[in-house]
């Protein structure tokens, strides 16, 4: 893999932003096992995941936690690592307009400087916990760009997720007040996932494929089964996994590469 640690200014965020990206390269271990090295040629593009940081969390965390550049490489897959804060990948009330960025002016910088496909076919978007939710929120937002997305202990119910953090149940760093203009009133927002997902199945908009998947032992896992009902009423092509497991980086790691697997990757890189 060749890797890219990069920073440049975002119009959108109004701040320079950090960004990593793997990029698939022939390394030592293919062509010391015989193995297929021919695909970054002049012209090739390579299907692309955007896995996105939890709470607490920003673009290292997934090179530094995980072996996702090792999958990566496996399966020929370029991986697009940003960070959005504490934002809840919201465009924020009183804060940084996350959403938009990693919706449209990343996407659009990324496909500009690297080999990376522009089909939707090729577009893939992944997160865990906070990062869980977010993925679904890029993927719904914007389906026409983005053939799956998966969430790894996601907090998919944002709603639940707000009113256990207001009880005091669960913690979270999250500022309401500076993410949302009126955070009691979310409901019949985009903000919401089951309303967003309605909005755009009402539209017609071609729905991308969810995976959803969480550790029995995880605090979060009551708020993903109900997550889960939900989007099995809404009719969306979902698959779904439990295993034993907390939410923690041990879980993350080992199945992150099953959503690899569940993606239906081409192990290629492609021509366009």
């Amino acid at each position: 893999m060749a890797f890219f640690q990069v920073n440049f200014f975002s119009s959108t965020l109004c701040f320079g932003t950090d960004v990593d990206v793997f990029i698939p390269t022939p390394n030592s271990d293919e062509i010391l096992n015989h193995k297929k090295p021919d695909y970054l040629y002049d012209g090739a593009r390579f299907q692309t995941l955007y896995p996105l940081h939890s709470a607490y969390g920003d673009y290292t965390d997934w090179m530094r936690l995980t072996s996702i550049e090792k999958y990566a490489q496996e399966h020929k897959l370029a991986v697009v690592m940003p960070s959005a804060s504490n934002s809840f990948y919201q465009d924020m009330y009183r804060g940084s307009a996350y959403l938009t960025y990693l919706t449209e002016e990343l996407p659009a910088f990324v496909e500009t400087m690297f080999p990376l496909s522009r089909k939707r076919e090729d577009r893939f978007v992944a997160g865990l916990s906070m990062g869980g939710y977010g993925a679904l929120r890029l993927a719904f937002t914007r389906p026409e760009r983005y053939a799956a997305c998966a969430s790894l202990s996601g907090a998919i119910d944002l709603l639940a997720v707000r009113d256990q953090i207001h009880s005091g149940e669960i913690e979270g760093p999250f500022c309401w007040e500076d993410i949302f203009a009126d955070p009691a009133a979310l409901e019949q927002t985009d903000a919401n996932l089951f309303h967003l997902i309605a909005r755009q199945q009402a539209a017609g908009a071609p729905l991308p494929r969810v995976f959803q998947s969480c550790g029995t032992e995880d605090f979060i896992y009551k708020a993903n089964l109900s997550a889960r009902d939900r989007l099995r009423q809404l009719g969306v092509d979902l698959t779904w996994e439990e295993h034993p497991g907390i939410h923690d980086w041990d879980y993350w790691d080992t199945h992150i590469r099953r959503v690899l697997d569940w993606l239906g990757l081409k192990n290629d890189s492609v021509t366009e």
